[in-house]
Parts: structure tokens; C-alpha cells; sequence
């Protein structure tokens, strides 16, 4: 039996991965063990480990990990805290691979842990391109110490090889969050306004967080949002998402409470992966820079308004509008929205994200990759220019 360990740093790629990891956890060939840490051991962010319990797994360890969004210098400290936890944490535990999601800063302090341990990584969503925040860097920093990519398109596959990475290791097999859309047991509408009160008026879903790699202050940037949300809030309800463990993330969230309380909006700390979806689902559209608006939400056949530079470089399908983080601009977006020629652009808008099968592809992937020798090391690939 193949001894697999992921470990989930946020509720947003916990949700995303779910599925797979259930059905990684009912493979009679694989042992796997779940560590959370980071926004899931946090009172501030819903103490969201608890979710995962719940969904019937066990979490083999909590690392907390001090997260503190006031600087840069503090977010360092808190990767700092992730590296040297993990360190120990490999140090006494055997496995033969590791698995991660993404390009957050906690999962690169893991990454590292497990490169120096020569422990092999299973990377999924390498070879995106989010050039508004530091994610950019640090997940192509993580897929140099990969050994098996999942890619979500043939771009970002050919950007993974571009790498350096060879080819017969880098694998385009969709983004599970595209099928999770489609194929996971949501709640009914009734059900969620049990749960989160009245949906009957017409409201745009709200996630957004900090661009950290610009010039435009995190203040500057939800100022602009929320001028342009008011405009508007005699015509539509707002349900925002609390803000990612970002550097300067706490800004947000003082002023869309402040703004909540205004407009008698609602404010969720945070929701089951589930119960994300079905917000959306049944909402006008989801307002934010959220990669969920890319690459989730266009699944539902609902609109995105993609705001400011965050998820800039990222594939998008025609149900995504882009806009800058400035109030007239999301104003105007808003409005696309809710045209009748952007509903028919909606309905025939095709998911860029979307592959059948994904779930079944990658656990045929990773089990593949177990069950094969790896060389005592990774070469570099080198194109042919």
C-alpha cells in the first residue's frame, strides 16, 4: 500500500479537492493521511478544519502557523513558523509522495520541507498566470520541485514543460473545481435561505482579496469596489466571502463589515465547499478576483466580473468580464451583466476548465506515478529552440 500525504492550507482548495481525496481515501492501494494548516486552524477564517472532519476524514495533524496579514514581513514570519514545522513534521513520518494544490504561501514553506527531505510532490494547477499577486511566483517556484504536474489546460501544460519539466511527467487534465460544479450534490435554494437567510431578491455572490504585487493600495482597491457595490444596492443584494490570509487582507474585511452594516448585506466568514457553489448557482453573478470566478463559477453558466489584476495571465471563457478596479468600470460591468445579449453569450459560453472525467483521470495519474520508480533524481528538460 502506497503511503500518499496532502495537505490543505484554505477552504477554497480543500473544496476543490474533496472528491478526489475521497476517492483517494476509499482506494484499498492508498494510504492517505490529511494535515491542515494554515487558514484552517485560525479562528479568523472559521476554524475550517472542523469542515473537514465533518465530511468524514480524519486530519492527522494541525500546524498552526501564526498567520498575521499586517505585512509582508508577518506573512515571511508565518512561512517561516509552516517550514520549520513541516521540517519535523517529514522528519519523523514516511511517505512516498506528498500532494498540494496551488500557490499559496503556506504550501510553498510545505513544498520546501518536502524537496529537502527529498520527498516526491504531486503538484496540481501548475503553469497558471495570476501576475497581481505573489502566487505567480511562488507556483512556479513549487512546480521546479514537483516530479508529477496536473495541469487544468494545454497552455498552462506547455508553460510546465516550458519549465523544464519533461513532458511524459506533465499531465492536462482539467481543473477538478470545473467538474465539481457539475457533478457535486448541492443545496436547494430553500435550503440555503434556511441556512443564510432570504434569497428571493436578485444578488451578486462577492469574493474578493488583495492584489499584492501592484502599486494601488488594498485600501484604495475595496474602496473603489464598495463605492461601486453601493451605487447599485437598491437594486441588488451582495453576499460577500471573507477575504484569503493575504498581506493586507484584514483591510478588507474591517470595510465590507462596515459596508454590510450600511446596506444590511450579509458577511460569511466562510461557507462548506458545497454551499460556495450553490450561492452561486443561484445568484446573477459573483463579483470579485477570485480564481473561482475562472474557473468554477463559468461551469454554473453564471457571469463573472473579474475585477482589477489579480487573476491577470489566467485562461478565462467568454462568461468572464473583465474589468479595472476602478468604480465606474465595475459599474458598467455590472450592468453587462444583466443584459439580455450577455445571458444568450452566457448560455453557449463553453468552461475552458471543464474536461469529462477529471476525477477519474487524476487518480489514474497519481496512482500510476506511486506505483512507478522514480530516478534518485529530477533533470532539467530542455526545448529545442
Amino acid at each position: 500500500m502506497k503511503k500518499l500525504l496532502y495537505v490543505t492550507g484554505s477552504r477554497a482548495e480543500y473544496g476543490i479537492m474533496k472528491r478526489l481525496l475521497r476517492a483517494l481515501k476509499d482506494d484499498s492501494e492508498i494510504e492517505l493521511t490529511l494535515v491542515a494548516t494554515g487558514m484552517h486552524c485560525d479562528p479568523k477564517y472559521g476554524l475550517t478544519y472542523q469542515v473537514i472532519e465533518n465530511d468524514g476524514f480524519t486530519v492527522d495533524k494541525l500546524i498552526d502557523i501564526k498567520i498575521d496579514t499586517s505585512s509582508n514581513a508577518k506573512i515571511l514570519h508565518s512561512m517561516s513558523i509552516c517550514q520549520s514545522e513541516f521540517g519535523q513534521y517529514f522528519q519523523s513520518h514516511d511517505f512516498d509522495a506528498l500532494m498540494i494544490l496551488g500557490d499559496r504561501y503556506e504550501i510553498f514553506s510545505v513544498a520546501i520541507a518536502a524537496a529537502m527531505h527529498n520527498l516526491p510532490i504531486i503538484h496540481l494547477h501548475g503553469g497558471e498566470k495570476t501576475l497581481g499577486n505573489y502566487d505567480e511566483f511562488i507556483r512556479h517556484a513549487i512546480t521546479k520541485m514537483s516530479k508529477l504536474h496536473l495541469a487544468s489546460t494545454e497552455e498552462y501544460r506547455q508553460r510546465i514543460i516550458q519549465m523544464g519539466e519533461f513532458p511524459d511527467t506533465v499531465f492536462n487534465i482539467g481543473a477538478l473545481g470545473a467538474e465539481n460544479s457539475l457533478l457535486m450534490v448541492l443545496p436547494s435554494k430553500i435550503e440555503l435561505s434556511e441556512s443564510f437567510g432570504c434569497l428571493d431578491k436578485p444578488y451578486f455572490m462577492v469574493a474578493f482579496h488583495p492584489e499584492t504585487l501592484t502599486s494601488v493600495s488594498v485600501e484604495d482597491q475595496v474602496n473603489e469596489l464598495l463605492s461601486a457595490l453601493r451605487r447599485v444596492s437598491n437594486k441588488y443584494d451582495f453576499i460577500f466571502i471573507g477575504s484569503n490570509s493575504d498581506t493586507g487582507s484584514d483591510e478588507i474585511t474591517v470595510k465590507v463589515k462596515e459596508f454590510c452594516n450600511l446596506t444590511q448585506s450579509r458577511y460569511m466568514t466562510s461557507v462548506k465547499p458545497e454551499e460556495y457553489l450553490a450561492l452561486n448557482k443561484y445568484s446573477i453573478g459573483l463579483i470579485g478576483n477570485s480564481s473561482s470566478g475562472l474557473i468554477e463559477v463559468p461551469s454554473l453558466k453564471v457571469a463573472t466580473i473579474n475585477v482589477g489584476d489579480r487573476q491577470k495571465g489566467r485562461v478565462r471563457g467568454q462568461s468572464v468580464i473583465d474589468c479595472l478596479c476602478i468604480e465606474e468600470q465595475i459599474v458598467r460591468s455590472i450592468a453587462l451583466s444583466q443584459t439580455v445579449e450577455f445571458k444568450e453569450r452566457l448560455r453557449l459560453a463553453v468552461n475552458p476548465y471543464y474536461q469529462q472525467r477529471v476525477l477519474e483521470t487524476a487518480l489514474m495519474r497519481i496512482k500510476a506515478f506511486l506505483n512507478t520508480p522514480l530516478l534518485e533524481y529530477k533533470d532539467f528538460y530542455d526545448i529545442n529552440h
